[in-house]
């Protein structure tokens, strides 16, 4: 499932979109991310471990803001 998420990912930065879509998918118990969606954000292109203070609800205030 990582590597399916990881791959919608990078096909969307590759059409241009400036969101990480997959920040909306969480496990069920945790309610959070998996570790690999975090370890995927501070990867080129998303370099999101770059902004100060940037978290996984950031990301998913971002995508919500972005689709609505």
């Amino acid at each position: 499932m990582s590597n399916l998420l990881e791959a919608a990912c990078r096909v969307e930065a590759d059409r241009g979109v400036p969101v990480m879509l997959t920040a909306i998918v969480v496990n069920k118990r945790s309610k959070r991310p998996s570790d690999q969606f975090e370890e995927l954000a501070k990867t080129a292109p998303f370099r999101r471990g770059d902004e100060p203070g940037w978290t996984w609800e950031t990301e998913k205030r971002r995508v919500f803001a972005h689709y609505s």
